[in-house]
C-alpha cells in the first residue's frame, strides 16, 4: 500500500480571460461590464505549486450584517481549500496596502507584488432589507490588468452563497476547473436524539435538518439534480427507501420490500437506483427505476452483496462482497454478472464511492485494527492510503471535482465530518456541537 499518489498530480495551469461586455447568466451572479478588449494571459506552474492570492477587506456601503471580516473569512476558506491557491496570510500588511491604494486612488501593483501576491481580489458589498450585493474585480498583478469584474447578488441571508459563487468563479476563470464552494453535503446526525438526515454547505455552514422520522433515517444519497435525497427510513414497521425534497422537506416512499432496503445509489442520469435488498433471502444488488419500480436482481450467490455505487458513466458498478471470506470491493457491469475483485489489501474493505473522474474508488479499509480511508485505481489496482492517524474513519464521499473527499471520523466517542484534499492530505474538521455526524454524501 503506497503513501504516495495513485494518479499524476495536475500542475496548476492558469488561463486568465477577460471577455468584453460578457453577459453570463448564473444563479446568484449578475454580470458587470468587463474590461476593454479580449485579453488572455497564461501562467504555468509546476507540480504542487500554487498561485499566491491576496484578499483585502471589502468595505461595506451600508450597515449591518455581514461584517467585512465575515466576507473575507468565507472567501479565504474557499480559496485556500480549493487546492489551487495560497493566500497571503499577513492580513495586517494586506489591509495596509489596501488603505494606501484607497488613499492614492490607484492600485500600487509593485507593492502588492512585494507582498508575494500574484492575484489580487478587490471588492465592496452592501446588505439591505431585500438584497445583498457584492461587486468584485480580480487583478493579475504581474500583468497590471483586471482579469474580470462581476456583481453577485442574493437574498440578505444568502450572502455566503454569493461569496461561494465568487470563489467558484475565480477557480473556473483561473484554472478551467469547476469549484466546489457552491456544493452541499448531506449527512446523518443524532443531535436531536434520533438519527435524521441533514444538509449543510460544503464548509459546514447553514446546517439544516431535513427528515423527522419516528425512528431513524440513514444512508443518504443525492439525486443528480440536487433537489432530492434518497435515504433508508425506519418510520414504519419495516425498513423502507424514502426520498426527501431538499427545499420543502416533503418525503415520499420509493420502496418497501420485505427485509433490507438500504444503500441507495442514484444513477448519473437520475433515472435508476441501485440498492441492496434482501427480499429473496440473501442481501443482493438490485437495479430499479428511480420511482422504486421494476426491481431487477443483478447478483446471485450465497455471499452478502451490498453498498453498490455507479461509475460516472453509468456502465459499471462497484460494490462490497464477502464471497472471498471477508468484505472486499468488487466491480461489475451495470447489467450484472459476477464481476471482479479490485481490493486485496486491508482486512475489511467497505463503503465504495466512485470518483467523478472515473479513475479511482474511495473506500473504508481496516488496517492494523483501525478503519482508514483509501483509494484504489480501477485500472492498475494501485492502492493509496489517504489517512493515517489512529481514529476510526468511514464512509468517504467525493466532491464533484474528484479531488476532495468528505468522511466521518470518530474521536473520544464522538464522530464528526472532515474535508480532505487527496493530494494535500490535511483533514479539515467541518462539524462540531452535540451529537454524532455520520454517512456524508456530497452533492453532484
Amino acid at each position: 500500500m503506497t503513501e504516495g499518489k495513485s494518479r499524476t498530480r495536475p500542475p496548476v495551469l492558469l488561463v486568465l480571460r477577460v471577455v468584453a461586455a460578457a453577459a453570463i447568466s448564473m444563479a446568484l451572479v449578475l454580470p458587470v461590464v468587463a474590461r476593454a478588449q479580449d485579453v488572455r494571459l497564461s501562467i504555468e506552474k509546476g507540480f504542487g505549486e500554487k498561485v499566491r492570492i491576496a484578499v483585502p477587506l471589502f468595505p461595506s456601503t451600508g450597515a449591518g450584517e455581514p461584517e467585512p471580516e465575515g466576507i473575507r473569512d468565507v472567501l479565504l476558506f474557499d480559496l485556500s481549500h480549493s487546492g489551487y491557491f495560497d493566500v497571503v496570510e499577513n492580513l495586517e500588511f494586506v489591509d495596509e496596502a489596501e488603505r494606501d491604494d484607497r488613499a492614492s486612488g490607484r492600485i500600487d501593483f509593485a507593492e502588492w507584488l512585494a507582498l508575494g501576491a500574484e492575484i489580487l481580489v478587490k471588492g465592496k458589498f452592501q446588505s439591505g432589507l431585500s438584497e445583498f450585493w457584492l461587486e468584485v474585480t480580480v487583478h493579475d498583478l504581474e500583468g497590471g490588468r483586471a482579469i474580470f469584474a462581476k456583481r453577485y447578488t442574493s437574498a440578505p441571508d444568502g450572502w455566503r452563497a454569493a461569496v461561494h459563487a465568487l470563489s467558484d468563479e475565480i477557480v473556473k476563470r483561473l484554472t478551467g476547473e469547476d469549484g466546489i464552494a457552491g456544493t452541499r453535503i448531506a449527512f446523518v446526525s443524532n443531535a436531536t436524539g434520533t438519527k435524521e438526515v441533514y444538509v449543510m454547505d460544503y464548509d459546514g455552514a447553514n446546517r439544516r435538518r431535513l427528515t423527522r422520522e419516528s425512528q431513524m433515517a440513514i444512508y443518504p444519497g443525492w439525486f443528480p439534480s440536487g433537489e432530492r435525497i434518497a435515504y433508508t427510513s425506519y418510520r414504519g414497521p419495516r425498513q423502507e427507501l424514502h426520498a426527501v425534497d431538499v427545499s420543502s422537506g416533503a418525503t415520499s416512499r420509493l420502496t418497501a420490500f420485505p427485509g433490507l432496503n438500504a444503500f441507495a445509489s442514484v444513477s448519473p442520469d437520475g433515472r435508476e437506483i441501485l440498492m441492496t435488498l434482501s427480499r429473496d433471502g440473501n442481501p443482493e444488488i438490485y437495479r430499479l427505476r428511480s420511482d422504486g419500480t421494476s426491481a431487477r436482481r443483478l447478483t446471485y450467490g450465497r455471499s452478502t452483496e451490498s453498498s453498490p455505487c455507479w461509475s460516472p458513466d453509468g456502465r459499471r458498478i462497484a460494490f462490497v462482497s464477502d464471497r472471498s471470506g471477508r468484505p472486499q470491493i468488487h466491480v461489475m457491469n451495470s447489467t450484472g454478472g459476477t464481476g471482479e475483485r479490485v481490493t486485496f489489501q486491508g482486512y475489511h474493505n467497505t463503503t465504495p464511492e466512485w470518483s467523478p473522474r472515473g479513475d479511482l474508488i474511495a473506500y473504508t479499509s481496516q488496517i492494523e485494527g483501525v478503519f482508514q480511508i483509501c483509494t484504489v485505481d480501477v485500472e492498475t489496482g494501485e492502492v493509496t492510503r489517504l489517512t493515517t492517524d489512529r481514529r476510526h474513519k468511514e464512509d468517504p464521499s467525493w466532491a464533484p471535482d474528484g479531488r476532495h473527499i468528505v468522511y466521518s471520523a470518530k474521536s473520544g466517542g464522538k464522530s464528526d465530518l472532515y474535508l480532505l484534499d487527496i493530494y494535500e492530505k490535511e483533514p479539515v474538521k467541518l462539524t462540531s456541537g452535540a451529537g454524532d455526524y455520520l454517512s456524508p454524501a456530497w452533492s453532484r
